[in-house]
C-alpha cells in the first residue's frame, strides 16, 4: 500500500512539474492589431517587459525612417502618425477620468462619454528596469526623438534600459506606449505580447465626441473648465474652451512644449471669482485668483482676466474664451 501511494505521489508530482515546465517553455508569440506576426530575433522577456528591437517596433508603428547619430547618441524616428492628435486624445481622457462632479452639468455630459482604452492609464509605465539601475551607477543615455515632419509635434525622451544585441537596440515594450501612444499588453500566463497601433479615424471620432461633451453651455462652465485644466496641468482641457482664434495660438505653444502646462511647483490652487462683469448678453469678463501653492506656505496669489463669449462652433452654440486680458503663465496662453 505504501509503495502504491509513493508511486501515485511521484506520478502526480511529475504531472505538476511537467505541466509547469510546459507552460514556462511556451514560446513568445506576438500580435499587432489582432493579427499574429513573426517574433523578431533576440526578443525576450525581462522583469515582465518584452524587450523589442526599436527599429522593428517603430516600423510596425508607422515609422518610415530611423536614423542613429552615434556622436549625439540620438535616434531620430520619422513617422506619418498624427502624434499631435493622438496625444491630445490621451490628455482629454486623463482629464475626463478625474473631472469633479462639482462642475455640474458638464460633468454629467462627460460621464456619458465612452473613453478610449489606454495601457498608459491602466498601469504605471516601466521605462527604467531595476536590473539596469543596479548594473549602472551612471546611466548610459540615448535620446529618442519621434517626429512628424508635416505637423511638427516632437515626442522625445532620454532612453534608459536599452540592450545591444548583435548591433540592434532593444528597449522595454512600455516605450512604445510612451513615445508612440500604442496600446501594449503582455500576458505572462500565455507568453503573448499584443500591440494595438492608434487608428487615426477612431482618434478623430473620440476627439469629436469629447469636445462636443465639453462644449460649455454657460460662461461659468467655460471659466471652470479652464481653471480645472490649469489645476491638473492639462492643456487639452484648456484647449476645449478656447475660441478658434485662440486655439491657433495655443496649438503653436503645444507644438513647442506639449500638452502639459504650468509647473510641478508651484501649482494652481482653488480658483476664486473676484469679478464677473457682464459686457453684453453674449459676453462676460472674468477676473479670477488662485493661490500659487507649494509644499510650504505662505502662498502667493496669481490673477487672470479673460473674456468669455457665446459662439457657434461646429453648428452648435457654446461659450468660449475669446480674449486673455491678463495671463498667469500657468495655462496654454
Amino acid at each position: 500500500m505504501k509503495n502504491t501511494l509513493m508511486a501515485l505521489s511521484c506520478f502526480l508530482f511529475a504531472i505538476i512539474v511537467g505541466s509547469t515546465s510546459a507552460v514556462a517553455a511556451q514560446p513568445l508569440t506576438m500580435q499587432i492589431n489582432g493579427s499574429a506576426v513573426t517574433v523578431p530575433p533576440g526578443t525576450h522577456v525581462t522583469e515582465g517587459q518584452v524587450m523589442l528591437p526599436i527599429r522593428w517596433a517603430a516600423e510596425q508603428l508607422g515609422a518610415y525612417s530611423i536614423q542613429w547619430d552615434p556622436e549625439a547618441r540620438d535616434i531620430v524616428i520619422k513617422t506619418n502618425e498624427d502624434l499631435y492628435q493622438i496625444t491630445k486624445l490621451d490628455y482629454y481622457a486623463l482629464a475626463l477620468e478625474h473631472l469633479p462632479a462639482g462642475l455640474g452639468e458638464v460633468a454629467d455630459r462627460v460621464g456619458k462619454v465612452s473613453l478610449p482604452q489606454s495601457s498608459d492609464r491602466d498601469r504605471k509605465l516601466v521605462l527604467v528596469l531595476d536590473s539596469w539601475q543596479e548594473k549602472y551607477e551612471r546611466r548610459l543615455e540615448i535620446r529618442m526623438i519621434v517626429i512628424n515632419e508635416k505637423q511638427p509635434y516632437p515626442r522625445d525622451s532620454v532612453l534608459y534600459s536599452f540592450e545591444n544585441y548583435k548591433g540592434h537596440l532593444y528597449v522595454p515594450m512600455d516605450w512604445l506606449v510612451y513615445l508612440f501612444g500604442a496600446n501594449v499588453h503582455y500576458n505572462q500566463a500565455t507568453n503573448q505580447l499584443s500591440i494595438q497601433v492608434p487608428d487615426l479615424k477612431e482618434v478623430e471620432q473620440h476627439l469629436a465626441v469629447i469636445e462636443n461633451a465639453l462644449m460649455p453651455a454657460t460662461p461659468q462652465e467655460a471659466m471652470q473648465l479652464w481653471g480645472r485644466g490649469e489645476q491638473i496641468r492639462n492643456g487639452a482641457l484648456q484647449y476645449a474652451v478656447l475660441s478658434p482664434e485662440l486655439r491657433q495660438q495655443a496649438a503653436k505653444r503645444v507644438h513647442e512644449a506639449g500638452w502639459t502646462t504650468g509647473y510641478s511647483s508651484p501649482w494652481v490652487g482653488s480658483m476664486t471669482v473676484k469679478e464677473a462683469k457682464k459686457l453684453s448678453d453674449t459676453a462676460v469678463e472674468y477676473t479670477v485668483t488662485f493661490p500659487e501653492e507649494t509644499s510650504v506656505p505662505p502662498h502667493t496669489t496669481a490673477t487672470e482676466k479673460f473674456v468669455v463669449r457665446k459662439l457657434t462652433m461646429d453648428g452648435k452654440e457654446g461659450w468660449f474664451i475669446t480674449e486673455m486680458l491678463q495671463s498667469s503663465g500657468y495655462g496654454l496662453l
